[in-house]
């Protein structure tokens, strides 16, 4: 590490750490606000909708209050401008509908909204980041072929590969990284018992489990560029 890197690294240590989550109204942005927060970092937590949830989560636990900044916005509309001095960014936001290659305007949407805005985010923290992390959000469940959610799978895995080639690019002040997570649905219904039964692990993905990987990628200096696949193993079947 040369004498610059590590001077600004000991200057980011002198203040709290900020991290910018879109989608954070989201179920999985919900857990991973709330992991943020308990990590303690200031947190700019973005929704395009039901951001009385965050509201909701913040009453309930009146401790963050302070550390939370709340933001309504589009991203179909305009895309928001990262902040200076952000640490962290985590692209939750995502669309998961149903739609395959005999629809490209579909294909094009679902890789607007979870291809190429994680994308421009990454860039722009690389911008103005003298220390930064970004861990991208992917599905386990990508890697079969789907013809219901073909779009939605070929947004992720372009996701996967921007991830990769992000952390080459921007490195050594910007390390990039994901996670890609199998099923958090606990309910029994046909669906996620099917869903469950490709699994080769049948643990639960427990909140912890998630608060511990993102604990990892934001502390540890030489990861970038990995997937951590925390699914159950589905992504080998």
């Amino acid at each position: 590490m040369n004498s610059q890197t590590e001077n600004i690294k000991k200057s980011i240590n002198f203040r709290r750490r900020r991290a910018f989550l879109t989608g954070a109204s989201g179920k999985i942005g919900l857990k991973i606000l709330e992991i943020l927060l308990d990590l303690n970092f200031e947190v700019f937590a973005h929704c395009s909708k039901n951001k009385e949830k965050i509201f909701d989560f913040l009453k309930n636990n009146p401790q963050h209050a302070n550390s939370t900044y709340v933001f309504e916005m589009d991203f179909e509309q305009d895309l928001p401008e990262i902040p200076e001095d952000i640490d962290c960014l985590i692209n939750c936001a995502a669309f998961f509908e149903k739609g395959n290659l005999r629809n490209t305007n579909h294909l094009m949407k679902m890789a607007q909204m979870n291809s190429f805005f994680p994308a421009e985010l990454t860039s722009q923290l690389a911008k103005t980041a003298h220390c930064g992390n970004v861990i991208n959000i992917l599905d386990g469940n990508i890697y079969r072929f789907n013809k219901n959610y073909q779009n939605y799978r070929i947004s992720k895995l372009l996701l996967e590969e921007i991830t990769k080639q992000s952390a080459v690019l921007f490195a050594p002040l910007v390390r990039v990284n994901a996670i890609a997570l199998g099923m958090l649905e606990t309910i029994e219904t046909p669906s996620n018992t099917h869903a469950k039964q490709k699994e080769v692990l049948s643990a639960e993905i427990s909140d912890n489990n998630i608060a511990l990987t993102i604990e990892l990628l934001v502390s540890c200096e030489n990861l970038t560029g990995q997937i951590i696949y925390l699914d159950n193993g589905v992504h080998l079947l």
